[in-house]
């Protein structure tokens, strides 16, 4: 035996006699590295690109709570739509890598975006993402989303907003082409977004196919901004274009306090006493007395009363008048509504 076999043979004995150094730690089950899929991946189209969203896993595999996510990785498959075939297998480009962050406590939930542009027309592209906790495994893949991009729609034009009793109208000129000035294949779609406050814009339910849009069940005297945008549909796709410029409108009120009923009008020392039966109303303002003499033509304004009043006492000068009194009801609308005024009475002074 050769002196390099001789070296070669007595370093194996070494090692396989060596003991273990260190302290053995248990094995992490995968399970505990891993945070759960992520569900809820979807997009939105607009004339830029593509904006996905999706909602921070908040749990492990294994049903821990999850507190922070390393990073996200993003993968895409770009097909040219005439070439695509549905259930056969994709290629997926080398992931793009977005950072994570920390949860918020007590169990709040986190939305990640993430915008891409500069998309090609005629391609269908397809999404899914994975998430990371930490230099460890990657979850499972998310759902896949697929769209197809083509040529957005134009914006839509002259958005109009008319304001109405909790609720406001909006009305917009048809769209019938593209940016590119080709005619639509398919009527225009509309989605309407909304915003109040300091909130950002949000879309109102699914699109709609009319040029026209009412927004019921609102506050009144509160403001609120509108926008539109049109949708063009390409194979399985509604593409978004451009936003219309923003209108704003506050509904109002213009439902009037009820008729104030039982007038009685009453000569008494000084002057003459009206009294009428209150009106119920969480929006009452108070009461309008009007009143007109025999010879003279319409009713005149003579005094307001708050809500809380039923009676008034008139002083009017001079006597030997036949004179005639009416009292109505008005809200705290901005301009006030009036409601309809009581049958008129009269008082003879003469």
């Amino acid at each position: 035996m050769s002196y390099r076999s001789v070296t070669a043979v007595t370093l194996l004995l070494l090692i396989t006699l060596l003991p273990g150094c260190g302290r053995k730690t248990a094995l992490i089950p995968p399970q505990r590295l891993v945070p759960e899929r992520i569900y809820d991946l979807r997009y939105a189209l607009d004339e830029d690109g593509v904006t996905l969203q999706w909602s921070y896993p908040t749990k492990m595999e294994n049903g821990d709570d999850l507190q922070v996510i390393k990073n996200f990785e993003i993968y895409r498959a770009v097909i040219p739509e005439a070439a695509y075939c549905p259930g056969c297998p994709l290629h997926y480009e080398v992931p793009v890598e977005i950072d994570g962050g920390r949860l918020p406590p007590a169990g709040g939930g986190r939305t990640a975006v993430y915008k891409e542009g500069f998309l090609q027309n005629g391609y269908r592209y397809l999404y899914k993402v994975r998430s990371r906790a930490a230099s460890w495994y990657p979850s499972a893949d998310s759902n896949v989303v697929s769209f197809v991009r083509d040529v957005p729609p134009k914006a839509p034009q002259s958005l109009q907003i008319e304001a109405g009793d909790g609720i406001l109208v909006l009305r917009w000129d048809p769209v019938t082409e593209n940016i590119e000035g080709q005619v639509l294949e398919h009527p225009a779609q509309y989605r309407i977004y909304r915003r109040s406050g300091d909130k950002d814009f949000t879309a109102l339910g699914e699109p709609i196919q009319e040029p026209e849009f009412t927004d019921a069940g609102l506050v009144n005297a509160r403001l609120y901004a509108y926008k539109v945008r049109a949708l063009a549909l390409y194979g399985d796709t509604l593409q978004a274009g451009g936003a219309s410029q923003e209108v704003a409108g506050v509904p109002r009120d213009l439902a009037p306090p009820p008729q104030p009923q039982n007038l009685e009008v009453i000569a008494v020392p000084g002057g003459v006493k009206l009294v009428w039966q209150a009106v119920a109303g969480n929006d009452l303002a108070g009461y309008r007395i009007y009143r007109r003499q025999e010879e003279s033509g319409g009713p005149e304004l003579i005094a307001e009363v708050g809500p809380d009043r039923n009676q008034y006492i008139d002083q009017p000068r001079g006597d030997g008048r036949k004179l005639y009194y009416s009292v109505t009801a008005f809200d705290t609308a901005q301009p006030a509504n009036e409601g309809l005024p009581t049958g008129e009475e009269f008082i003879d002074l003469r």
